[in-house]
């Protein structure tokens, strides 16, 4: 019998060629991805990388909150919720108008960031940004129908009247955007 060479065990967690295996790099520059996790409330200094489902390709390095970094978002959402019933219907018909345009204008690069995180088909994140854009256009346009006061004839006509007001309690969920990364990736487009 003949004497075998040993074959050489392979090299655990050793750098990967990114010649030759996407996980080499990350798939977002260092500088891009800063300017979108720039806003997340993180005092820990950890971070964790997110990585592709279709290749494993690293993307980011995104920062992690603590407990006590997710309350302080909540009371600072909590502000600037309550800044915003202060708002006036005009301004706010302004502000989801611009939203509609920022979207259609950062929709490619919004749609790159979907396709890497999420693995979906580019027609489908096409879909979750333009539905972004028409619900806040149709918002803008449509404001004062759903928010502003209403009088009706109360129970004895002419002596009698209701003023409606409708006083929204928040958004829902059910939106192509429901999951928090979504809306985050929509909110960054907002920011620039």
């Amino acid at each position: 019998m003949s004497q075998q060479t040993p074959q050489p065990e392979p090299l655990v967690g050793a750098p990967f060629d990114p010649e030759h295996d996407p996980r080499g790099t990350y798939a977002f520059e260092p500088e891009y991805a800063a300017s979108l996790t720039s806003r997340i409330l993180s005092t820990t200094g950890e971070s964790v990388v997110g990585h592709s489902p279709g290749n494993a390709q690293p993307l980011a390095s995104i920062p992690q909150s603590s407990d006590e970094d997710v309350l302080e978002a909540f009371a600072r959402a909590r502000r600037a919720q309550a800044a915003w019933a202060r708002t006036s219907l005009d301004h706010r018909a302004e502000v989801l108008s611009r939203l509609h345009k920022l979207v259609l204008d950062r929709a490619e690069e919004i749609c790159d960031v979907a396709v890497w995180e999420s693995g979906k088909a580019r027609k489908d994140a096409y879909l979750e940004a333009y539905h972004v854009a028409l619900t806040a256009r149709y918002y803008a346009r449509t404001i004062h129908r759903h928010l502003d006061a209403e009088r009706r004839p109360g129970v004895v006509p002419l002596a009698t009247r209701i003023d409606v007001n409708r006083v929204p309690k928040g958004s829902s969920a059910s939106s192509p955007l429901g999951t928090i990364r979504s809306r985050w990736r929509c909110a960054t487009a907002f920011r620039r």
